[in-house]
């Protein structure tokens, strides 16, 4: 096992030294403040994660991978920047460790992968355009797009392995868009199995007469709390079939 303190020499440098990762998140003020209040409590207890590469634009440099928050405080102090240089072996690598290493303290969301991801692959751009385009969960976005489940939609956006697969994807976002406008404030639970029931249904339903259903079905749907009972019932008084 490898012991970073013991192995890798931390080094300093000033914040002009680092360049900006595209594929990070942007710096929020407030968590900024709160490692400076830290800092001056404490002074400085750990050193960012950085590397040096060329894999960004073919240039070598300098990157923060983990602990940007910590030296935007310290250069708001006019401090030297410690850090820990790892090696990184390509986009995927990259992102991975990045990931992995913020989720240790400020925890990635599935849109921060979505973001950093975009950079390497360009159907992860693809989703962020189609997110922009409709009014659907991102999770559920990935689900239409993959024709698979929320488990494995999730997995594979995380793992750089979203792909979309669904030639109809485009035209189920719209149609979904449609019904997903409308039950907005529903469980989250429940408007995932309104997806699953949608998905199924796709090609053989009527879409002017569900969206009627689902006006007369509307209060009922929006006030489930048993998912257990959901997808039976959307696919009968929805979508009109049986599961």
């Amino acid at each position: 096992m490898k012991v970073i303190g013991r192995e890798l020499k931390i080094k300093f440098a000033d914040m002009g030294k680092f360049s900006t990762l595209p594929m990070n998140r942007e710096v929020d003020p407030p968590h900024v403040q709160k490692m400076i209040k830290s800092l001056n409590l404490m002074g400085v207890i750990r050193p960012v994660i950085a590397c040096k590469t060329n894999i960004i634009d073919g240039i070598m440099k300098l990157y923060i991978i983990d602990g940007q928050h910590l030296a935007t405080a310290l250069a708001s102090l006019n401090m030297e920047i410690p850090y820990i240089l790892i090696d990184v072996e390509d986009e995927k690598d990259l992102i991975h460790k990045m990931a992995y290493l913020n989720n240790s303290s400020k925890s990635w969301v599935l849109m921060n992968y979505v973001t950093a991801f975009k950079m390497v692959y360009p159907d992860y751009l693809k989703l962020i355009k189609f997110k922009n385009m409709y009014n659907i969960e991102p999770l559920m976005l990935a689900m239409i797009a993959m024709n698979c489940g929320i488990s494995a939609s999730s997995k594979l956006i995380k793992s750089g392995e979203f792909k979309i697969t669904n030639p109809n994807t485009e035209d189920m976002c719209k149609l979904f868009n449609d019904f997903f406008i409308k039950i907005g404030s529903a469980d989250r639970w429940v408007k995932h199995y309104f997806l699953n029931v949608f998905m199924k249904a796709y090609g053989t339903y009527n879409h002017a007469t569900a969206l009627t259903n689902l006006d007369k079905h509307l209060k009922t749907i929006k006030a489930m709390s048993d998912v257990t009972i959901a997808e039976q019932y959307i696919a009968k008084n929805i979508f009109n079939i049986v599961i």
